[in-house]
């Protein structure tokens, strides 16, 4: 370990499942930083690429515990890794990131200076350059643009006492793919925990790279929303935002005159995102993308969130 860095009372944590190939780029990052943890500690799902030796080889002389739990869930493997932390500080990320500099450090400061607070939620950005990421990072909202006092954080840059996540119940296990980092901070935050919201804490990750994956991947946060009953209004929002558009295309049969409000709404709801998602400094073939992007997105979340409801979480159906 390079003793030049200094070295912080904080666990980093992770799950990981087939991803061999994001080793070397994720301790690369960790060696990068301006802080190093004092423990990092990986639970594998199970893999069958030779992720654990790989991991373990590029850990080098870092303080690695890995281990294996074949089957688990993203949830259940970050649990785990929790369980076996030692530190009262978890910080937490995803193995397919690309970790800023100063992320650990900022994401931590917070939380080893003031005992009151609980967690902070950091910041992240999109990357890639085949038009579909390019059209996927237009078509997400600048982290700078929400409010820091409802910004619900991602676990690709979370960082929170170990005794607030545990009080919450960890990470829900009982739903099917995703939503359980949504559902664990809405956890915390119901309980009155303290939340800091720290954007400059960033790492970067690559979007999907097809159309296919981008639709499924938000699929599966609509189905985890509605397994973990998350977010309902938004989604009724969805709905009577989108609803709209059938209808009139029925009416426009009797009173053709209608159709026209089809392209005259679509427009002005392309002007009005267009400020919230910097669409007018892009390239226009982008934030057309990026506009398509977000009906794409929101449809099939949409769908997602009602199968959810509909199939309930594993651990409630019949």
């Amino acid at each position: 370990m390079n003793r030049n860095i200094p070295t912080i009372p904080v666990s980093l944590i992770l799950t990981t499942r087939n991803e061999a190939g994001n080793a070397a780029m994720f301790f690369d990052g960790v060696r990068a930083g301006s802080v190093l943890p004092e423990e990092i500690v990986i639970c594998d799902g199970g893999s069958t690429d030779g992720t654990l030796e790989a991991f373990r080889r590029e850990a080098g002389d870092l303080p690695v515990t890995m281990f294996s739990e074949p089957g688990a869930t993203i949830a259940q493997g970050r649990n785990r890794a929790i369980a076996l932390a030692r530190n009262d500080i978890i910080a937490i990320t995803d193995a397919g990131c690309i970790i800023d500099p100063f992320w650990l450090e900022r994401i931590t400061e917070d939380l080893l200076r003031e005992p009151e607070i609980d967690a902070v939620g950091g910041g992240y950005t999109l990357m890639g350059d085949r038009p579909v990421q390019r059209c996927t990072a237009a078509a997400s909202l600048p982290l700078e643009a929400g409010d820091p006092a409802h910004f619900l954080p991602s676990s690709r840059s979370f960082a929170a006492r170990k005794n607030a996540i545990l009080a919450a119940g960890g990470y829900p296990e009982d739903l099917t793919f995703a939503g359980e980092d949504t559902a664990l901070v809405l956890r915390m935050k119901d309980r009155g925990q303290r939340f800091v919201t720290r954007w400059d804490a960033l790492v970067h990750w690559y979007t999907r790279p097809t159309l296919r994956a981008f639709l499924r991947q938000h699929y599966y946060y609509g189905l985890g929303d509605g397994e973990a009953r998350s977010h309902a209004a938004h989604y009724r929002r969805i709905a009577l935002k989108w609803s709209m558009l059938p209808l009139l295309i029925a009416a426009g049969f009797f009173e053709p005159l209608l159709w026209l409000l089809i392209p005259l709404g679509i427009l002005s709801y392309f002007f009005y995102l267009a400020p919230k998602y910097g669409w007018f400094r892009m390239p226009l073939y982008q934030a057309l993308g990026g506009f398509t992007f977000v009906a794409l997105k929101e449809w099939s979340m949409f769908v997602g969130y009602v199968m959810g409801r509909l199939r309930g979480a594993p651990g409630r159906r019949a």
